[in-house]
Formats: structure tokens, C-alpha cells, sequence
């Protein structure tokens, strides 16, 4: 009824999601405020305590950005007395952070300013996170900009920028260990990703230990070393002890120069002239890379034809051509585990994306009609109902249908129990239940259909999953971490099985694995997991040649 992932891969990829190594927790003597040295990042802005200027022409302290680590952004948090601290500037000994009151912060001298230099550090429980109070005052940027004044400001005004997160510069740690959590899984992998794609989503010491390669980047080298890393491929990194990454961003205050508005352009009674656009040219199986054939070709014949993996008229390339360019999915959650309204908001958004990717290629290819997919969540079945946080009334949710559910065959993330009981959608609403019946009517009609079931498992591996012309099973936690866009290329993997691309698992040339001289190009492709992170432009190809292979059989697709 569905494809599964082989065991040993599951394994793996299990493996992958728990501790693959774990060189020990942060020692408990480092959790010690006292002596720490420490850079001080504002959770709301993302911006440093960081002394202006570098401190070379006065004495400001601001919230800035920051790439790396510094002088002028570093702290040593000092015990005074219980629970109250000086905080010493990395610039010198003799600087400490200081307050006239209500003021602007600065630094200074210690013995000049003793009086206001005394701070309490409350501390959120079990968090680096905490707030630096001094006479029922807090300390606040009082702007969210680069070069915004750090003052001891009201509570009731500014709230929202009075928590700093306290990153530990004193404990290492270990190179992958990302997300500083004493261990390296793919939720390292997961987070090294968003740092290559925009370094201020992490702090200086996560992007620190991103750097597993000790080049001073964070890009695609040290995302498949971590990559190889979890998929056992290799047993270590090129180097061990964290190094910190110098900062490149100077934090440079000055007095903005007001510019002038430019001059208004004269008003125009003519309508603008648009140009006629040209037609888009068809592409054909003829445009195919000539180092493209023979592999594609060999697929379809030792793959495809061999699975039957495109005899059931209930492709993707079937459902989307039936429901008119459009796919409608149903959410199958079965999970305990509750989830918000906004993360349920943003279902659609990825399961439009990771179908899209694929139809980009089918764009304009051989006779393919549909431009986009509209792609829509047409409900949510549920073990429990309450498990939807902030139910609004528009949203359809089925939780009167669940039946037993046997796991004994699925692999398991090992520490997660997977649920004895499915929740499911009306049967008389499924295309997958009655594709094959000519004639068959949707009760409310074809909007009302569903085509596949975002299917999410709590307790199934973390990465790998299974995928059909049924849906994409993946564990809950998956989809909730692809929420952000990060890791979609897993349920990008899964949909390819829809459209009938198989899984290669096996050694080239084998029932079971690639052509027998490999994939083209790089030799990857999104279909052989943990091989590419993107739809390569073989698989895009691929997806083509299967496309011009079953258009034309009689009956299937409308013309």
C-alpha cells in the first residue's frame, strides 16, 4: 500500500536523530555566574552589549550586530555579593560596565564609578537567559537599530527588550555540537543549515561550533561534514576544539547626516506602455542533456517499469491533473502533542513549496498545463481534538474516526512511544479511496476531495520517512522544524515517491540502487537520501522523461 524506508537506512537515520555522539554535558561548575565570561545578546533584537566604537574615541555602550567575537563585545560577569555583580569590559581590567541612574550605560573606571556599578542578574529557570536589573530599573536597548543606546530604563516600558541571553565563552564545547546541547544530532544539522543561510538567526558561539572545518565560514563544506557525520560516513571533524570566530562587524556610532527627500518626479497623464511578453517556448524530452539519457533511461526501464511505480493511475502527476491544478491534503496527526494555530497556518505554505519545487520542472514541459499547483490544507484529523491550540471555527477537524493502529512494523526514534490509534479522514472524501471509480462523485464536490494525507507520527525517526500517492509520513517534530522552511528537502524526497520516482538504496547498477555509472553531475539526487538537500537538475529531468513516458495512455489525463 505504501513504500517504507529500507531498515538499515531508518537505522541510520534514527541513529541520527538521538545521540550519534555525545561528548558530555557542560561541566556543572560552568553554570556559575561568577568569573564567566560571557557575551551579553539581546533576545528581542538580536543585537550585542557592545562598547561603541570599538571603545577607541569614547566610553557608549549600544546594542550592535555581530558576526564574531571581540573585546568590545565581551563581559566578565563578577560576584560582588550574592547575586549581585560588577560586569568588567573585555577591553581591560580596569572597565566595568556603569549606570548613573537612569541614564545611558557606559564604561569607566571602577573606583570612579562604584557606586553605580552594582547589578543584580536575575536568571529565567533552567535558561541562559536573564535579566540585568539595578534599583528597580532594567537594562534595555531603547531602539531596535544597530548603534541603539543600552540605558536602565522602566520595566513597563520596555519589556519586551529586557532579556539577554548569556553565552558561555569560557566552556567550548564541541565542534557540531550546535546547538549546545551536549550532543550531535540532526537537530544540529538542522540549525548549522539556517546559520549558513543567515548567520544572525544563531548566536556567535552556535556559529562557532557550525564551523566544523575551522575556515572561519559556515556553508555548504561544514553542512555535509556534519551531514556525513550523522549518516556514519565518517567519525569525526576535521578539528575538535572550538575556535571562535573573530568579528568582522565594527560597531561603528555615529551621528546620522539627515539626507534630503529626493526631488518629486513630474506628474504623467500617459498610461505606461507594456510590452507584449513572448511566448513561452515548450520544452521537450528532445532538450534533454545528452548525459541525462542513458541514466533516465535506465531508471524508467530497471526501476520504474520493473515497481510498477506509475501503473496506478493515482500519481501526483494523476491527482494534480484531475483536481484541475490543484491538490488538496488533509493533516493526519497522529499525536498527543499539541500544536498552535500559527504552526498550523503554516502547513500550507510548506506543502506548497515542496510540491512546487517539483512542478517547476513540469513548467512549460511537453503538453504539462499547470504553471503552479494551489496547494491547500482541507482539514485535520486528530486523536485529540484538543490538541489543536486556538481552534478558530473555519478549520475542519475529524476526530470521530480513529481506529486501532499496529507499530510493531515501524521504525521508531527510540525514546517516543508511537500511538496505538490512527485518526483518519471521511473515506467518501478520499481520492485515493475512489480514484479508480469512473464517474464517482465528492460529497460537496471536487474542492470538498482530498488527495493525500500529510501524514505526522509522534515517536517515528526524526529524519527519513515514507512517502506514496497516499501522503508523506514523517514524525510530528519533522514537520514542525520544516516549519521554518529548514529541512524540507526530506518531505521534497517523499513527494517524489508520489509522482513514482522509486528510492535508490542499492549499489549502482542493482534492482535497488542507481544507474551503473551513478547519477550524472555531482553523482547526487534528492531521491537517494542523504546524497542532496535540493532537487537536483537530473531529478528535475528525470521527472520529465517519466512524464512524456505515460501522457499519452488512453484515458488517463485530460487534454
Amino acid at each position: 500500500m505504501f513504500r517504507k524506508l529500507s531498515i538499515p537506512l531508518a537505522v541510520i537515520l534514527a541513529a541520527g536523530s538521538l545521540a550519534v555522539y555525545n561528548p558530555g554535558s557542560r561541566p556543572a561548575e560552568a553554570l556559575d555566574l561568577d568569573e564567566r565570561e560571557c557575551m551579553l545578546r539581546n533576545t528581542a533584537t538580536g543585537k550585542y552589549l557592545t562598547v561603541q566604537n570599538g571603545g577607541t574615541d569614547d566610553t557608549g555602550v549600544c546594542a550592535y550586530s555581530a558576526d564574531g567575537v571581540a573585546d568590545y563585545n565581551t563581559w566578565v560577569l563578577i560576584q560582588e555579593l550574592p547575586g549581585v555583580y560588577t560586569i568588567r569590559s573585555g577591553l581591560g581590567n580596569d572597565l566595568y560596565l556603569t549606570t548613573g541612574g537612569t541614564g545611558n550605560l557606559m564604561i569607566g573606571q571602577k573606583d570612579d564609578f562604584s557606586a553605580f556599578q552594582k547589578y543584580t542578574i536575575e536568571q529565567q529557570p533552567d535558561s541562559d537567559v536573564c535579566r540585568i536589573t539595578a534599583g528597580g530599573w532594567i537594562a534595555a536597548p531603547v531602539r531596535d537599530a544597530d548603534g541603539a543606546p543600552v540605558a536602565m530604563v522602566s520595566d513597563a516600558d520596555f519589556a519586551d527588550f529586557a532579556e539577554w541571553e548569556i553565552i558561555d565563552l569560557s566552556y567550548r564545547g564541541h565542534v557540531g555540537d550546535v546547538d549546545c546541547d551536549g550532543k550531535i544530532n540532526i537537530y544540529d544539522l538542522q540549525l548549522a543549515k539556517i546559520i549558513a543561510k543567515n548567520r544572525k538567526k544563531a548566536n556567535v558561539m552556535q556559529a562557532s561550533r557550525a564551523d566544523v572545518n575551522g575556515d572561519g565560514e559556515i556553508n555548504s563544506l561544514d553542512l555535509n561534514l556534519i551531514q556525513e557525520f550523522l549518516l556514519a560516513k565518517a567519525d569525526n571533524f576535521p578539528k575538535k576544539i572550538v575556535d571562535l570566530i573573530p568579528n568582522t562587524i565594527e560597531p561603528v556610532v555615529n551621528d546620522p547626516v539627515p539626507v534630503p527627500p529626493p526631488d518629486p518626479e513630474p506628474p504623467t497623464t500617459e498610461p505606461p506602455v507594456t510590452e507584449p511578453s513572448d511566448p513561452v517556448e515548450q520544452i521537450t524530452l528532445a532538450d534533454m542533456p545528452e548525459a541525462y539519457k542513458e541514466p533516465a533511461e535506465w531508471i524508467w526501464q530497471n526501476r520504474c517499469v520493473y515497481e510498477n511505480s506509475t501503473s496506478r493511475r493515482n500519481t501526483i502527476f494523476d491527482q494534480i491533473d484531475a483536481g484541475k491544478g490543484t491538490l488538496n491534503f488533509v493533516v493526519r496527526w497522529q499525536s498527543y502533542k499539541t500544536i498552535t494555530y500559527e504552526q498550523r497556518q503554516k502547513f500550507q505554505e510548506m506543502a506548497s513549496k515542496a510540491v512546487n519545487d517539483w512542478n517547476d520542472y513540469l513548467k512549460g514541459y511537453d503538453g504539462w498545463k499547470y504553471d503552479h499547483i494551489d496547494v491547500k490544507i482541507v482539514g485535520w484529523a486528530v486523536l485529540d481534538k484538543s490538541c489543536l491550540l486556538d481552534l478558530h471555527d473555519d478549520e475542519i477537524v475529524y476526530d470521530n474516526l480513529i481506529s486501532d493502529y499496529d507499530s510493531q512494523y515501524d521504525t521508531s526514534n527510540g525514546y517516543e512511544t508511537i500511538p496505538d490509534k490512527l485518526p483518519s479522514a471521511p473515506s467518501e472524501l478520499s481520492r485515493f479511496d475512489h480514484f479508480a471509480e469512473s464517474g464517482y462523485e465528492y460529497p460537496g464536490g471536487l474542492d470538498q476531495r482530498f488527495d493525500m494525507y500529510i501524514w505526522a507520527t509522534q515517536g517515528f525517526p526524526a529524519i527519513g520517512g515514507a512517502g506514496g500517492d497516499w501522503g508523506q509520513r514523517l514524525s510530528d517534530d519533522a514537520y514542525i522544524a520544516m516549519l521554518d522552511g529548514t529541512n524540507i528537502h526530506v518531505l521534497e524526497h517523499e513527494i517524489g515517491h508520489g509522482f513514482g520516482i522509486t528510492d535508490f538504496y542499492g549499489e549502482n547498477g542493482t534492482n535497488s540502487g542507481p544507474p551503473p555509472a551513478g547519477f550524472p553531475d555531482d553523482g547526487t539526487s534528492i531521491m537517494m537520501a542523504g546524497s542532496s538537500m535540493n532537487i537536483t537538475s537530473f531529478d528535475g529531468w528525470l521527472l520529465r522523461y517519466m512524464w512524456s513516458q505515460i501522457k499519452d495512455e488512453e484515458g488517463r489525463f485530460s487534454k
